[in-house]
């Protein structure tokens, strides 16, 4: 009896360790697992920097609607070209977060008043909290920028088509201790040179630039350079005639081809005739003149000869019958 109670506490202790082992294994699997989700997730990141370019993006999205010519140093550009520039970034900005209806509009033209202080904010994460800022109205060659003094704010003619490009990060890289981002410049369907809107404008970058950036202050980057890029765009693809299956030279083609046409027509005259082309005409005897000149010796001749001939012919076929004395 001892031993059949010893018996199946050896078999309850071995029951238990199998359940605690087995139990240990899953964990043990779904621990590797997770580990793995997780390194892969972080190769992934590591790999994927999508949200940065559009980070980037959405910086230089002003400048680069107007095609800002390059420039070495940021403090030496007009800073009316980084107010419109960081003007229309801060608009675009509500438009892809859908909030540009919560702005207030000027009753008088209807324009969009936009904050100072947003413009402010706007400049300082692009150029560094070094760069001095100005209020007021100011004038560019695209629009004129109302400040209203009570509202702080310019007045924004926002409309359906503004700006010559969009941008496309296409490649960040470090050198020299700056950040370089290659922007493509997309044409808008409203950059012609008459101003409508396009409905073939490219889909694809036509140029590039590249934006430098320097580490400032908290060791964020701020934008002090702009250059053109080693990048060139890709030539447009046209369109060609479709190739001919077995044809290595269409030039060839052709010449045989006429080479052909001409070997018929000298083999097959009337063929000549038909493909437009009249026959040479063939040689005739001169006719005679009908103000009683001389008749041509040639057809006098032949006239006379073949009257002869018949004579002859009637005689021996129908000879005379003997006439009766």
């Amino acid at each position: 009896m001892a031993n059949s109670r010893d018996e199946q506490l050896r078999n309850s202790r071995r029951l238990a360790r199998q359940l605690i082992g087995a139990a240990a294994l899953v964990l043990i699997v779904i621990g590797v697992l997770t580990v793995f989700n997780w390194l892969v997730a972080g190769v992934r990141t590591a790999l994927d920097d999508s949200d940065r370019r559009a980070r980037y993006a959405d910086r230089v999205y002003g400048l680069v609607m107007f095609d800002v010519v390059p420039f070495s140093d940021a403090s030496q550009v007009d800073p009316s070209v980084f107010r419109q520039a960081a003007i229309w970034g801060t608009v675009y900005r509500a438009q892809q977060e859908g909030t540009i209806d919560s702005y207030e509009r000027d009753p008088e033209t209807g324009s969009l008043i936009l904050p100072q202080l947003e413009i402010d904010t706007y400049l300082t994460n692009l150029l560094g909290p070094d760069y001095p800022l100005a209020e007021g109205s100011f004038e560019t060659a695209e629009f004129i920028y109302t400040y209203n003094e009570e509202k702080q704010g310019y007045l924004v003619p926002v409309t359906g088509a503004v700006g010559l490009y969009t941008p496309e990060v296409e490649r960040i890289w470090r050198e020299g201790g700056q950040t370089h981002v290659t922007v493509g410049y997309i044409p808008t369907l409203s950059n012609t040179a008459s101003g409508e809107l396009s409905l073939t404008a490219p889909t694809e970058p036509t140029k590039y630039m590249d934006f430098i950036f320097s580490r400032g202050e908290n060791r964020q980057w701020y934008l002090t350079a702009l250059q053109e890029s080693a990048t060139q765009p890709q030539a447009q693809a046209t369109a060609t005639p479709a190739p001919t299956a077995g044809v290595d030279d269409p030039q060839a083609m052709v010449q045989d081809n006429l080479d052909s046409t001409m070997t018929d027509a000298v083999n097959d005259p009337a063929a000549a005739g038909e493909g437009g082309e009249e026959p040479a005409p063939e040689e005739t005897e001169p006719a005679p003149e009908e103000d009683g000149g001389e008749p041509a010796e040639d057809g006098g001749e032949d006239a006379g000869e073949n009257t002869d001939e018949n004579t002859e012919d009637n005689t021996e076929e129908n000879p005379e019958e003997p006439t009766e004395e």
